[in-house]
């Protein structure tokens, strides 16, 4: 029968013998990620997270990357399109990325020389307005917590970047001058468009649509949208159309 020293003696060794096999492993966890690192191999995570900077979200990792490109190639302008790659991998399979073309996941660049409208922007919804043989695309896009409409078409000279305004006031229809902080507009086109919606396009399930266009000082424009009796607005600039250009998102 086991005295009380002999069992506090062997609890003594277990103990020890623990105690170095957590040592070893850790002086060998400690020599494997000194030579990842004098490799250059650390893990990029666990650098961003010793640095203190949050991981990147994978959207906005994605954007930075297609920009970065679009930098790197010279052909890629502002005003520029590109080849979208088809499903199949035929290479003849290919068409042009534009504004008609766009889907969720493709990057709009803006490049306006403002600093409230430019940006890298991921498409999150799109709108078809087709009004007659005309059609008017409305682009939900956002560069990080910043949300933005673009709002163009090749029947149009201007196209517009605008900031949605949540908080307006403004339901049926619309009067024919509205004054906001920027400034008076004044009501200059109206149209009524049947509509196509995909993606995060934040619209009602309506077919039918009326759209406004507002004037104000300098490139200011003002666009509302009617749905019904739910009014939409946002605010904005005018700019060319070669200010902006487009990267697909895969």
């Amino acid at each position: 029968m086991l005295t009380v020293a002999s069992l506090l003696a062997a609890m003594t060794i277990a103990g020890a013998f623990w105690v170095g096999v957590l040592a070893a492993r850790r002086l060998r966890d400690w020599g494997e990620g000194r030579r990842a690192l004098d490799e250059g191999h650390g893990p990029p995570l666990a650098l961003a997270a010793a640095s203190g900077a949050p991981p990147d979200d994978p959207s906005s990792r994605r954007v930075r990357e297609l920009v970065a490109e679009r930098l790197a190639n010279p052909r890629r302008r502002a005003g520029a399109v590109a080849p979208r790659q088809l499903a199949s991998s035929d290479p003849s399979s290919r068409s042009e990325l534009g504004l008609a073309s766009l889907r969720q996941g493709d990057v709009v660049v803006v490049e306006a020389a403002d600093g409230g409208a430019d940006g890298d922007y991921l498409t999150e919804g799109v709108v078809l307005l087709r009004e007659g043989s005309h059609t008017t695309t409305v682009v939900n896009m956002a560069d990080g917590s910043r949300r933005r409409w673009l709002v163009g078409g090749a029947h149009l000279d201007e196209w517009f970047v605008l900031e949605p305004i949540a908080a307006h006031g403004l339901s049926g229809e619309p009067p024919r001058n509205i004054r906001r902080d920027r400034g008076d507009y004044t009501l200059q086109r109206r149209g009524q468009a049947s509509a196509a919606c995909t993606g995060r396009h934040e619209r009602p399930e309506q077919p039918r649509v009326a759209s406004y266009v507002y004037g104000g000082s300098s490139r200011n424009v003002l666009w509302l949208e009617r749905w019904g009796h739910e009014v939409l607005m946002a605010e904005g600039i005018r700019l060319d159309a070669e200010s902006v250009s487009f990267l697909p998102g895969s």
